[in-house]
């Protein structure tokens, strides 16, 4: 079939997955294509493509495109007409090939049954989503379709596929799975994963939503009277469904860590090692060219501050007990999770979309991923605020004490739990200060990540990481 690759060129950009506008394109070319659906009628044909995508400064990225495929081969994206799409369900559940020119587009969907495959009666695609796209198969099953794909195992899949295996119930079970199979004649072939289908979970909260409604309503039960001697009693009355909930997702959290580090038992891509000192080199200077590369001046963060946080990242090189490197969630934060009936569920294993797939697989400590969840503690804590006062008015100042303590007893919470649970699979430091400076090493550095992006996106929130900049290295001097 043809496609004219004009029409990509022009279509590509203007896709809100696209996730590389601030580059120039060169030049697409379509690597490989299958038709799923063919429409006998002389009109559009259901064709799944990776296309192949040079930049004009030498950059390159391989993405995957469901269209609709004219017979002039003009081509729109087939999310605009998501009906056509029931054809995923029934090609996941019946365990179709489709060949192309060089390879093979396979579905497997040993979860989902051949004779009543998802997709018959409804399909829809699920919200605006920023680096992949979702559709809901008849209310039952989820089908993510990753955009920006790679060369190379996909963590989305991997980490599912383990976890599902392995019956961790905290998770929506992994039900199918799309992948491309490129032939090569003179050697091995290279995998690409396309698109994960999970069991589609339709009466949960997601857990920001869910702690931005708690926060919220404590900041409008705040009226200015109250008793400040007795804050953290007040808050913690004010606020114990959630953070008993954070409590909950502590000890959720560390079970899929402990998973993860037995996971060689059974899966040896899901392997254990001990931390070393090279990974803690390699760790603190990641995170000092972080600092050096932000832009200056940024309000708040002075000369005295960059140089106690330069300290900071550079002591963690002396420390003598690191515990376990595993492979973690990667992208761990409150967006990531939903809250319901049975509890977490924890979604999302693909780790930070502009981190390489090498960097997304590698093996870590588990406390980046408990670093990134008090980060969002933070998010939350200051996203309801702002929602609630302009930064600096007296309003502001008079719930600023109440934000702190709300964000120290969610902490409190979520990590006490965490631990409590997570010494059984001996992950961590067994040092409780050594445990402490790592936490807020990883604290730092995504902290540091934030500041950049903010600059970039929001400046006005550039304030929220410097807080928790300066409450890590307040917590260092006086713990």
């Amino acid at each position: 079939m043809n496609i004219d690759v004009q029409s990509l060129v022009e279509l590509l950009p203007q896709q809100r997955w696209f996730g590389s506008k601030d580059r120039m394109l060169q030049s697409i070319d379509v690597r490989d294509h299958a038709v799923l659906d063919e429409n006998q009628e002389g009109g559009e044909s259901v064709v799944l493509a990776l296309l192949d995508v040079v930049f004009t400064d030498g950059a390159n990225a391989i993405y995957q495109m469901p269209l609709l495929v004219n017979q002039s081969g003009g081509v729109r994206d087939a999310m605009d007409d998501v009906g056509r799409l029931s054809v995923f369900g029934r090609a996941l559940a019946r365990g179709e090939t489709y060949k192309g020119d060089h390879g093979a587009f396979r579905f497997g969907g040993p979860g989902l049954d051949p004779l009543a495959p998802p997709g018959h009666g409804s399909v829809r695609v699920m919200g605006a989503e920023q680096s992949n796209s979702s559709i809901v198969l008849d209310d039952a099953v989820i089908l993510k379709l990753i955009r920006r794909v790679e060369e190379g195992d996909n963590p989305e899949l991997e980490l599912n596929r383990f976890l599902t295996n392995e019956g961790f119930e905290y998770i929506p079970a992994q039900v199918g799975e799309i992948f491309y199979e490129e032939e090569h004649p003179e050697g091995e072939g290279v995998n690409i994963d396309l698109g994960i289908a999970q069991q589609f979970i339709g009466d949960a909260t997601e857990g920001w939503s869910e702690a931005l409604k708690h926060i919220s309503a404590l900041y409008d039960g705040i009226s200015g009277v109250e008793d400040a001697s007795t804050k953290r009693q007040q808050v913690e009355s004010m606020t114990s469904t959630l953070l008993e909930e954070l409590a909950a997702l502590g000890e959720v959290t560390a079970g899929l860590h402990i998973l993860f580090g037995r996971g060689q038992e059974h899966d040896p891509q899901v392997a254990r090692e001990s931390a070393t000192a090279q990974d803690l080199s390699d760790w603190a200077m990641h995170a000092r060219h972080a600092l050096a590369a932000l832009p200056r001046p940024i309000p708040g963060l002075t000369d005295e501050l960059v140089g106690a946080v330069d300290k900071r990242l550079n002591a963690i090189e002396d420390l003598d007990d690191v515990g376990a490197k595993t492979r973690i969630h990667g992208d761990y934060h409150l967006g990531q999770a939903l809250l319901g009936p049975r509890g977490w569920l924890i979604l999302d294993f693909e780790g930070e979309p502009l981190r390489s797939l090498e960097e997304r697989r590698s093996l870590q400590s588990p406390l980046r991923d408990v670093a990134g969840m008090l980060r969002s503690f933070s998010y939350a804590t200051y996203s309801a605020l702002y929602e609630r006062a302009e930064p600096e008015s007296d309003r502001w100042r008079q719930l600023v004490p109440w934000a702190e303590t709300f964000e120290g007893l969610a902490r409190d919470y979520f990590l006490q739990a965490y631990l409590r649970t997570s010494h059984e699979a001996d992950l961590l430091p067994q040092d409780r200060d050594n445990l402490q400076r790592l936490l807020d090493f990883f604290e730092l550095d995504k902290a540091l990540y934030e500041v950049n992006y903010e600059i970039g996106h929001r400046p006005d929130w550039v304030r929220i990481p410097l807080r928790g900049i300066i409450d890590v290295i307040n917590r260092s001097d006086t713990g």
